[in-house]
């Protein structure tokens, strides 16, 4: 098992503990009229510069997150991630302030580790280049400083929710398209996507542990995780992982809801629709105080990077296409460096 030494805070023990945040604000503790807003599908509006996409947009990619230029009510250019792990968008709230956006209430949401509080405000447009959608819901709350990582915000399920998304991780660009007019014409493979009634991608994956048979899962799609795997504690312990991988080594992250335990192993294989993945890292999580309400865990950026990838959550699936990174050893990053 290849490990990769970074100097500074790894994304994956931040940004997965960061991004659950957004991803588990509970829509109960919005007023009425603001869960109306956000949900009507006539409310919102989409519009392209030029027909019915927009074409290589420019993207950034740093520890296989995803990262593009979003104008926020017509703002300057700010830096977000492209997470598909984040129920709604997201923004700081130092930017948000500076931008002038006002607080329309409270929201709580959850993170690993513990709870959080945060603002939301509505009527929000978020344009990228090419394409803008107006009418959104987003979320304030501070985001913590990552030394030689710099972000705004977050794109999240209401703005993808709009187009058929293209990422090709290895030209760094990002085709958006109609849904209604979008036909795909590649040889990649169709995995089916489920939402269990929420805004987050799941899609079942198999994983075999050395000498045992293989077992599903049912993980997050996140492009907001760099990692390849994180399983969360109750499916640690119904599959009884720990006895399984007694070489785990010990490790620990810091989120915005406080500190949490967790173990660094590898498993034997990992299937994702056809495509197996052999002998990858992951992570597991012990008695973490908050779990997620989404699957059993995540599938992050470490494994999406080999394929070029198509969201598109009009028809429930994903499309993935193997690109010469497939085959690339894996690597590896620990929270506590």
């Amino acid at each position: 098992m290849k490990s990769h030494q970074i100097t500074r805070i790894a994304i994956v023990a931040f940004w997965l503990i960061a991004l659950s945040a957004f991803r588990q604000y509970h829509a109960q503790t919005l007023p009425v009229e603001a869960r109306a807003k956000n949900g009507q599908a006539a409310a919102t509006k989409v519009r392209f510069a030029s027909g019915k996409s927009a074409l290589k947009i420019p993207i950034e990619i740093d520890n296989h997150l995803i990262l593009m230029r979003v104008r926020v009510n017509g703002s300057r250019p700010l830096r977000f991630i492209f997470d598909t792990g984040a129920s709604h968008s997201g923004i700081d709230a130092k930017v948000a302030a500076e931008l002038g956006l006002k607080p329309q209430g409270a929201a709580a949401g959850t993170a690993t580790g513990g709870h959080i509080q945060g603002t939301y405000v509505t009527g929000v447009s978020l344009g990228v280049t090419g394409a803008e959608v107006s009418n959104q819901m987003i979320f304030s709350m501070p985001f913590p400083t990552v030394p030689g990582f710099e972000f705004d915000g977050v794109i999240g399920y209401g703005f993808i929710n709009q187009f058929v998304v293209e990422i090709d991780y290895l030209n760094k660009t990002m085709n958006l398209y109609d849904p209604q007019t979008y036909a795909y014409g590649g040889a990649g493979k169709d995995i089916p996507l489920l939402f269990d009634g929420g805004n987050i991608p799941l899609v079942l994956t198999r994983i075999t542990v050395e000498g045992r048979a293989p077992v599903e899962a049912k993980l997050e799609v996140d492009t907001g995780a760099d990692g390849t795997l994180i399983i969360s504690s109750p499916f640690v312990k119904t599959q009884q992982f720990q006895a399984a991988m007694p070489k785990a080594v010990q490790d620990r992250g810091r989120g915005l809801g406080g500190e949490e335990s967790r173990l660094l192993s590898q498993v034997k294989a990992v299937q994702l629709g056809p495509f197996v993945m052999k002998d990858p890292p992951l992570v597991y999580l012990l008695d973490t105080e908050v779990e997620s309400k989404h699957g059993d865990g995540v599938v992050g950026g470490e494994i999406f990077r080999r394929f070029k990838m198509i969201i598109d959550y009009s028809r429930k699936r994903m499309i993935l296409e193997p690109n010469k990174n497939f085959n690339d050893a894996y690597e590896i990053e620990r929270g506590g460096e």
